[in-house]
């Protein structure tokens, strides 16, 4: 019986790389005691793979929610000078 893993190798929400779904393709290929053997080293694979790729998912997802944070920031401490400088100018001409 094929795991959920082996039997949609490309899910879209999780894609495969090209080579690691050749190589199932490959290894289903073979016979059945040859496939028995493979078969958990391939779905070992497949998880670490879609492990990894959704681990760079969140990454990236993070970097850019900072890079946002940090823009936001940047207009905050640009909107506090400006103001600043304001209150400057107009204490200088009641002086």
């Amino acid at each position: 019986m094929m795991n959920a893993a082996l039997r949609n190798p490309s899910r879209a929400n999780d894609p495969l790389p090209a080579e690691l779904v050749e190589l199932l393709e490959r290894v289903e290929s073979q016979p059945t005691e040859v496939r028995a053997d493979l078969r958990p080293l391939i779905e070992d694979a497949i998880e670490e793979a879609r492990f990894r790729g959704r681990v760079l998912t969140v990454a990236r997802d993070a970097l850019e929610r900072l890079k946002l944070e940090l823009e936001a920031a940047k207009f905050d401490l640009d909107a506090t000078r400006r103001e600043r400088e304001s209150l400057r100018r107009l204490l200088d001409e009641s002086n």
